[in-house]
């Protein structure tokens, strides 16, 4: 049995699991990004709809940016 054919399989296995790591992590934060935007979307729109449902009933309101 050669050692250094086995070292150098770990090795090779060890920085293939290392990048996998690395890709999967980067993946899972532009995941989280997106919720955190498709979260923002949904609040802006949601704002949007109560000030214009406020507009068609005559009432005045302050709006706060």
């Amino acid at each position: 049995m050669n050692i250094e054919a086995i070292t150098q399989q770990g090795q090779t296995i060890a920085v293939y699991k290392e990048i996998e790591s690395s890709r999967l992590m980067e993946a899972k934060e532009l995941e989280d990004a997106d919720r955190v935007k498709q979260i923002d979307d949904v609040q802006e729109f949601n704002a949007l709809l109560d000030a214009e449902v406020m507009i068609n009933q005559g009432g005045f309101f302050d709006l706060y940016v």
